[in-house]
């Protein structure tokens, strides 16, 4: 495994039929390859991804005992 930068995979080529081919190839050589890698134009609005981010960081300042109440082990359906 070796590379000289992340791979920026642009999701909205796995839209067009045309383009797709390509995309999944880029999404095949960074998975396998490399490991890892940043999805670019996700269509995803940017308050949204402003927002979670501020939940995201809330969630964290929370108590340890709140996040506990929280975590998986917590859940009937895990495992």
């Amino acid at each position: 495994m070796s590379f000289t930068s992340i791979p920026i995979i642009d999701l909205s080529l796995a839209r067009n039929p045309s383009t797709k081919p390509a995309f999944l190839d880029s999404l095949r050589h960074a998975l396998l390859e490399v490991g890892f890698l940043y999805i670019s134009n996700t269509g995803i609005p940017d308050a949204l991804i402003a927002d979670v981010i501020t939940q995201g960081k809330a969630f964290f300042d929370l108590p340890e005992e709140k996040k506990l109440e929280i975590q998986m082990a917590n859940v009937p359906s895990f495992l």
